[in-house]
């Protein structure tokens, strides 16, 4: 997947998780989740310090989705 499929796939997942009856969970704040688990897959990749080669492709790969989401 690139970086932007991952993005809007992130963002989707949060925007199916209103309520049917409700219409308050928007894209903005959908955006702001999947923006907070990037960061949080970013911190977990930074501590496996053992898979030195692939930290950094990874890193960059989620750096890379991060800034998807905040282009959607």
């Amino acid at each position: 997947m690139t970086p932007k499929q991952t993005a809007e796939e992130l963002v989707l997942k949060y925007l199916k998780l209103q309520e049917p009856n409700y219409n308050w969970f928007h894209k903005g704040l959908a955006k702001q989740c999947a923006s907070i688990a990037v960061d949080e897959i970013i911190k977990a990749i930074d501590f496996d310090w053992m898979e030195v080669q692939n930290i950094e492709q990874q890193h960059r790969y989620w750096q890379e989705v991060k800034q998807e989401i905040e282009n959607l």
